[in-house]
């Protein structure tokens, strides 16, 4: 399984070696790509060697049985989508495109013939609305994400009758982040604006082992159109938490 996952790394990162230069034009919108670091991304192309591996990947082995049937590598196609747009391009590589589009649906299991008839413009936009009915699905954001992270995790929902005194507080464009210790757990607070608690967890790791600390990091907090993120470490690795824009739980990965 690692292997495999860390050829799928190599074969994907080969994207950013091998482009050709695009004009930023705003002919053709796809929305979400700031959450994954690929809004300001020039678009590039993966080389033909590169693209041939993508293809003979066996997704179905590297799902290990999960019915989420996605991973990192869409969001990366989903990106080059617009170079093939016909608002975006007169001169369309159409046998690059069909291999991205034919990679998407097979990392999706989706049937391809489904797209057989259908032209290019209708092909990106079937491409974009399925992208976005991922992004806005909690159970399968946190594995289109790239990381190499354990999670995600979810914690422990936390209930206590009188107030915990906080260790550490952070604002947020929503209300107010904090951690409390209770015994051996550590308690992680979200609260809006008014004060309101939004949701309280005690925070654990791998084999649900509670975490000890948990500490912000300088400048912690990250907004884009997908997540509320705040950057944060535990026990001396990183700890990502992922809200709702307000401030609602995601889910948090923690660095092994």
């Amino acid at each position: 399984m690692k292997i495999q996952i860390l050829t799928i790394l190599f074969l994907s990162l080969n994207l950013t070696l091998f482009g050709q230069e695009s004009d930023s034009k705003d002919c053709y919108e796809i929305k979400y790509l700031d959450f994954f670091g690929l809004d300001q991304m020039e678009i590039i192309k993966w080389p033909q060697s590169e693209l041939d591996g993508l293809l003979k990947m066996d997704f179905e082995k590297d799902r290990n049985g999960s019915p989420i049937k996605t991973n990192f590598i869409i969001p990366s196609i989903v990106y080059q989508l617009k170079e093939y747009h016909p608002n975006c391009n007169t001169e369309i590589d159409t046998i690059y495109f069909n291999q991205i589009a034919k990679l998407y649906l097979k990392i999706r299991d989706i049937d391809s013939t489904k797209l057989d008839d259908k032209s290019i413009t209708e092909k990106i936009d079937f491409l974009q609305t399925d992208f976005y009915s991922q992004v806005e699905n909690v159970d399968y954001l946190p594995k289109m994400t790239f990381t190499f992270d354990d999670g995600p995790f979810y914690g422990v929902e936390f209930e206590q009758e009188s107030e915990l005194n906080p260790i550490k507080t952070q604002e947020t464009d929503f209300g107010i982040l904090s951690v409390s210790k209770f015994k051996d757990k550590t308690i992680l607070t979200s609260k809006n604006k008014n004060g309101e608690l939004i949701w309280q967890k005690s925070i654990t790791g791998l084999s649900e082992r509670n975490l000890t600390e948990l500490h912000f990091t300088e400048n912690p907090m990250e907004y884009n159109s997908v997540a509320t993120v705040a950057h944060m470490y535990s026990e001396g690795e990183r700890f990502t938490l992922y809200l709702k824009t307000d401030g609602s739980f995601m889910y948090y990965f923690h660095s092994w």
